[in-house]
């Protein structure tokens, strides 16, 4: 289903190893930018991405196939690891739109290429539009959460106005 995958983890790439890096513990996200495709025909075609930097002291990033058990498992609130948030523009305030399936993802255990267990990286984010929907600002908010439950803070998005990209 196109809706089960509107919003795909597509890239985590590790900037590697740090020299004994002095992360705090639990996750920080800070957000790097937005890229468009333009040669997407409608928004069920994907907007772009949404790019981010992460770090975690501990390197408890990511989850493993075999992480299914307790609040891990399918239906649970941990099931994801990638928390996304997707807001329309209504009448001048945001308001969330919740999908079922969530707009979430779940990316693969992160592992530390280096000295120590800190981590560091980049991670893009495929996101959509809701299609059929009437408002034509969108934006988004997304977080991050280890194995150990710490949560990042939130990014939001920039404005986008999907009638200047052309939908």
């Amino acid at each position: 289903m196109k809706r089960a995958i509107l919003l795909l983890l597509v890239t985590v790439g590790l900037s590697s190893c740090l020299k004994n890096a002095d992360y705090p513990n639990r996750p920080d996200v800070e957000f790097l930018g937005m890229y468009f495709n333009p040669n997407a025909a409608s928004v069920i075609d994907s907007l772009g991405m949404i790019s981010f930097r992460f770090t975690d002291g501990d390197g408890n990033l990511g989850l493993n196939e075999s992480d299914n058990e307790g609040v891990f498992a399918l239906g649970e609130p941990y099931y994801y690891n990638l928390f996304i948030r997707y807001f329309e523009k209504r009448n001048g305030q945001y308001v969330e739109f919740v999908t079922d399936p969530p707009f979430h993802a779940r990316f693969k255990r992160l592992e530390s290429a280096g000295v120590g267990n800190a981590l560091e990286g980049r991670m893009d984010v495929r996101i959509d539009a809701r299609p059929g929907s009437p408002y034509d600002t969108v934006r988004y908010e997304l977080f991050i959460v280890d194995r150990d439950l710490q949560h990042s803070d939130t990014i939001i998005s920039p404005d986008i106005v999907l009638s200047t990209l052309g939908f």
